[in-house]
């Protein structure tokens, strides 16, 4: 069911870049990446080690409250006090396949964690690929309609700084990939 909403996520933002002229660059370079990440340090201000909870104050002053799994070694290690350093990472890479492909989606997940006796840390990093084929063009509208992977059409339209909307034909496939990646360390003051 989460594989089925992300996919659906993933549509919207494939339709979101095609209307948006991200394919422009697309079909300039043969793919585009859209992304961008935040970096950010809190301090533990509070830990409640029963229930595996931890207060961090955000560098904006708001103190927010995490809970955390069993999965995450060393939680015994944290500290008032403490700096957690987290950055999240977050992008769209777009790119037209070859003719004929047929639509499919797939999905990965790596994630790694601390040894045992270190301090807490952990990175995941997610990855969903999409491939859409084009169904049909409206080249008076400028719209495709998308079969997607699990036979559904979808229509968008495609700005007009899209150079390559008069260069795509019925059988080209639209790939997307999205990708998130997550990093976390605590560390001593």
């Amino acid at each position: 069911m989460k594989t089925k909403r992300f996919i659906g996520w993933m549509v919207l933002i494939m339709t979101a870049c095609l209307a948006l002229g991200a394919a422009a660059t697309v079909c300039a370079q043969e793919w585009v990446e859209l992304g961008g990440g935040v970096a950010l340090t809190a301090e533990v201000v509070g830990i409640d080690k029963v229930d595996r909870t931890v207060e961090l104050l955000g560098p904006e002053g708001n103190v927010v409250e995490l809970r955390v799994g069993y999965e995450a070694r060393n939680f015994d290690q944290i500290e008032v006090g403490d700096k957690v350093k987290a950055v999240y990472y977050e992008s769209v890479a777009l790119y037209l396949g070859k003719p004929g492909e047929k639509p499919e989606a797939t999905a990965g997940l790596v994630a790694a964690r601390a040894a045992k006796g270190e301090m807490p840390a952990g990175v995941v990093v997610k990855a969903v690929d999409v491939r859409a084929t084009i169904e049909k063009i409206n080249e008076k509208k400028r719209e495709v309609t998308l079969k997607l992977p699990d036979g559904k059409k979808v229509k968008t339209k495609v700005d007009k700084s899209v150079k390559a909307f008069d260069s795509l034909k019925v059988g080209d496939t639209v790939n997307v990939r999205y990708t998130q990646a997550l990093a976390i360390s605590v560390e001593k003051i």
